[in-house]
């Protein structure tokens, strides 16, 4: 698409000004336009996101598959080229470009704000659960397992005689962890399950439950 063409669908310039293949691409440009702004559903938000992708679907399929495919790559990439290509805004003469590309703009941000919501809505909250261990002639404890990629990140205080606790935010679910004294011996907890660590010793697991569920 050269830059007569774009004038001409920006109502710069008039189409009979152009060549007989410029006013060719033009047409053809011109039904493109009028297949997108055709594929996009007016049904209100926040439906709106998933009706325009079910119309897209459908019509790339049952009907000659007008917005998908183009006449060729070429035609394809100059209309895009053209759609994202800066300019003053205008709604002197094609307003119905103007408001395809608005409303198509308008889709994507209420389709990622609804995802972003389902997201939030669905996300398990984190519990704050304490581990404690009574190990007497420790200069340092660390907790470790597979909520820290099994790296010693929360150090335990020791608030008592011999007794060291940590309290650390984890998902609901089954975790992994050991015990990490003065940084070089792993030790599983003594009160908690343990399993085989695929070393020849023992790591230590705990259930986490949600909040709603802790009572069953």
């Amino acid at each position: 698409m050269n830059e007569r063409i774009q004038q001409a669908l920006d109502g710069e310039i008039d189409p009979i000004r152009l060549s007989t293949s410029e006013r060719e691409e033009f047409r053809q440009a011109e039904l493109d336009f009028a297949a997108i702004v055709e594929s996009v559903p007016m049904s209100p938000l926040p439906d709106l996101a998933p009706a325009v992708l079910a119309r897209i679907r459908s019509e790339s399929l049952q009907q000659k598959r007008v917005v998908v495919v183009l006449a060729d790559r070429t035609r394809k990439s100059s209309v895009l080229q053209w759609l994202w290509k800066p300019r003053p805004v205008s709604f002197g003469w094609r307003p119905a470009y103007a408001l395809a590309a608005t409303i198509l703009i308008a889709v994507l941000i209420a389709g990622q704000a609804i995802r972003s919501d389902r997201v939030t809505a669905t996300a398990a909250p984190q519990v704050f659960t304490r581990f404690v261990l009574s190990l007497p002639n420790a200069n340092t404890v660390s907790l470790a397992g597979d909520f820290t990629g099994w790296q010693p990140t929360y150090a335990m205080t020791q608030s008592g005689p011999a007794l060291w606790t940590v309290v650390v935010p984890l998902e609901p679910g089954v975790h992994t962890y050991a015990f990490v004294v003065d940084g070089q011996r792993w030790i599983a907890d003594p009160m908690a399950p343990t399993v085989d660590d695929g070393f020849g010793g023992a790591n230590s697991r705990v259930a986490v439950l949600t909040p709603d569920t802790r009572g069953l």
